[in-house]
C-alpha cells in the first residue's frame, strides 16, 4: 500500500519543479530581449519607446524580437535612411518615425521587414519618393503627411500592398492616376487634403470608386467642365467624404471659395478657344509662324503643315499666365515651298478652332513688295468644332480687324489676325511711319508755350481795360444812355440833364 504522506510530498515536489522551470523561463525571455538604456521597454511586452530622447541616430541594442519601435520626435544626424539601419528587426509590426529630420529613403529601406504592418514618417523633410521604395511591403498603413515640397516619382508605391495611404498637407501639385494605380486592388482609405492639386484627371473616378474614404479637402481646384465628373462623383458618393472638409474651388473667380456641395453642375463649364494674334514674319531666309489663343482650359496649339504634318505645343505647366498658349513654327526655306496653306488648330475641352493662313515667300526686300503685300491670305471664316456638334460653324469677321505690315531692312512682319482671332486680307495701302526729331519736338512745345502765353496776355489786357473803364463811371457818377439815336448824359451829382444832339459823345 502506497504511503499517503510521500504521494503527497512528491506531488508538491513536482509542482515547485514546475514553477521553477516557469519562472526560470520568463525570467530567461526578458533577459534576451534587450531594450536600450535610454528608451523604456513595458514589462511583458515587445514595444520599444525611444521618443523625444534627442537621439542622433537610431541607438543600437534593440532586440530582433522587437513588434513596435517608436523613434518620434528625435533629430537625426543622417536624414538618409538605408537598409542597414532595420535590417535585424524581422519582428517589427509597426515603426513610426515622426519628425525625425529625415530626408531621403533609400530603395529597399524595409525589403527585410516582411511583419510590417503600419509605417508612419510624417512631419519630416522628405524630398522625393524614389520608384520601389516601399516594394515587398503588405501594410495596414502609410503615412507621409506634412512632408511639404515632397516629389512622388512615377513608380514610387510600385510593389505596395497598402490599404490606406495618407499624403496631407505635402504641398504636392502633381499627382497622377500612375502613382496610386499600384496599390488598386487594396487601396481603400486615400488622404490628401492640403495640397495644391488643382485637377483631376477622369480616370480618377474609377479608383474613387473602389474606396471607402477619400479626403481632398483645401486643394485649390479649378471648377470647369473637366471636373464635372468629380462633382457628379461627390454628391452621389456622399458617404465615401464623411466627416472631413468638402473640397472646394480657387478658380476660376466666380466660384472662388465655394465647396463642391454648394455648387451646381452648371457652375462646371469651358471657354471655347480664341485666337489672340497669328503672326508672320520673314527674316532673310527664315520664315516663322505665331499663334496665340486663350480659353478654359489652356488649349493645346496644333500646326498643320502643308504635307499634313503636324506640330503640337501642349500648354507649359505654369500657373502665372494660365489662359495662353503659344505655338511658334519655323520654315526653314520658305522660297522653295511657294504658295502653301497652313492651319492653325487651338482646342481644349470645350471644342476646338481652326485659323488658315495661304503664305508664300515675299520676291524681295525692295519696295514693290510693300506696294503689294498680299503675302498672307488668311481666311475669313475659321471653322469652329465641339464635341457635341461636329459641324462647322463660321464666325464672323470683325469690322475693324486689320493687318498690320512692317519692313526694314532686317525683316518683314506681317500681323494676320489679332483679338478676335479672326483676319482680313491685306490691304493695298501701304502704312507710313512719321519719325520726328528732337528739334521738331523741342520746337512744337516752344511754339506751343508762346502761343499759350501770348492768348493770356491779351485776354488779360482787355478784362484790364474793361474794369478801368467800369471803375471810372463808378467814380463820376455817370451813366450813359442811348435814345433814339441819341445820347443822354446824366450828371447825378447835378442832377442836371444836357441834351446832346450829335451821335457821337465822348464822356
Amino acid at each position: 500500500m502506497v504511503d499517503a504522506s510521500r504521494v503527497k510530498r512528491w506531488f508538491a515536489l513536482c509542482q515547485g519543479i514546475k514553477w521553477t522551470l516557469l519562472l526560470f523561463g520568463f525570467v530567461n525571455v526578458v533577459a534576451t530581449f534587450g531594450c536600450p538604456g535610454i528608451c523604456f521597454c513595458p514589462s511583458v511586452s515587445r514595444y520599444v519607446h525611444c521618443s523625444r530622447k534627442n537621439l542622433p541616430f537610431i541607438p543600437s541594442g534593440i532586440s530582433n524580437e522587437t513588434t513596435h519601435l517608436s523613434l518620434n520626435y528625435n533629430n537625426f544626424q543622417n536624414p538618409n535612411l538605408s537598409r542597414s539601419n532595420f535590417t535585424y528587426l524581422t519582428s517589427l509590426e509597426q515603426l513610426f518615425l515622426i519628425d525625425c529630420g529625415i530626408e531621403h529613403i533609400e530603395v529597399d529601406t524595409f525589403i527585410d521587414l516582411k511583419n510590417l504592418e503600419w509605417v508612419d514618417i510624417s512631419k519630416n523633410r522628405l524630398k522625393i519618393i524614389y520608384d520601389n521604395t516601399f516594394q515587398g511591403l503588405h501594410l495596414n498603413h502609410l503615412f507621409l503627411n506634412d512632408n511639404p515640397g515632397m516629389v512622388l516619382s512615377t513608380n514610387a508605391f510600385m510593389g505596395l500592398k497598402a490599404m490606406g495611404l495618407y499624403i496631407n498637407n505635402c504641398a504636392i501639385a502633381d499627382i497622377r492616376i500612375e502613382h496610386i494605380k499600384p496599390l488598386n486592388g487594396t487601396l481603400k482609405a486615400l488622404w490628401m487634403d492640403g495640397n495644391k492639386i488643382e485637377y483631376f484627371d477622369k480616370e480618377w473616378k474609377y479608383l474613387f470608386n473602389t474606396l471607402s474614404h477619400v479626403r481632398l479637402g483645401n486643394n485649390p481646384l479649378h471648377c470647369n467642365c473637366e471636373i464635372k465628373w468629380l462633382y457628379n462623383f461627390y454628391v452621389s458618393h456622399d458617404t465615401v467624404f464623411a466627416g472631413v472638409d468638402p473640397p472646394s474651388c480657387r478658380t476660376p473667380p466666380r466660384l472662388r471659395g465655394k465647396h463642391l456641395n454648394t455648387l451646381t453642375e452648371q457652375d462646371f463649364r469651358c471657354q471655347l478657344p480664341v485666337f489672340k494674334t497669328v503672326d508672320v514674319i520673314f527674316v532673310e531666309s527664315l520664315g516663322k509662324l505665331t499663334c496665340l489663343a486663350s480659353g478654359d482650359p489652356v488649349p493645346t496649339i496644333i500646326w498643320v503643315k502643308p504635307d499634313k504634318t503636324i506640330e503640337v505645343y501642349a500648354p507649359k505647366e505654369v500657373t502665372d499666365a494660365p489662359a495662353d498658349n503659344e505655338g511658334v513654327l519655323y520654315l526653314e526655306d520658305p522660297k522653295a515651298e511657294g504658295n502653301v496653306k497652313y492651319q492653325c488648330i487651338a482646342q481644349n475641352a470645350a471644342g476646338n478652332v481652326t485659323f488658315t493662313l495661304s503664305v508664300r515667300w515675299p520676291p524681295s526686300y525692295s519696295q514693290e513688295f510693300v506696294q503689294d503685300p498680299g503675302i498672307v491670305e488668311a481666311k475669313p471664316t475659321p471653322a469652329i468644332h465641339t464635341p457635341h456638334n461636329k459641324q462647322t460653324h463660321p464666325q464672323r469677321p470683325e469690322p475693324n480687324a486689320t493687318k498690320g505690315i512692317t519692313k526694314n531692312k532686317q525683316q518683314i512682319v506681317i500681323n494676320a489676325g489679332q483679338s478676335s482671332g479672326i483676319s482680313q486680307v491685306a490691304s493695298n495701302e501701304p502704312e507710313t511711319e512719321v519719325i520726328f526729331s528732337i528739334i521738331d519736338i523741342v520746337g512744337a512745345v516752344v511754339g506751343t508755350f508762346l502761343l499759350t502765353l501770348l492768348a493770356c496776355i491779351v485776354i488779360f489786357h482787355l478784362f484790364h481795360r474793361h474794369q478801368e473803364r467800369f471803375f471810372y463811371r463808378e467814380q463820376n457818377g455817370v451813366n450813359e444812355n442811348r435814345v433814339n439815336n441819341k445820347h443822354l448824359v446824366t450828371d447825378v451829382r447835378n442832377e442836371n440833364v444836357k441834351m446832346l444832339q450829335n451821335t457821337h459823345c465822348t464822356v
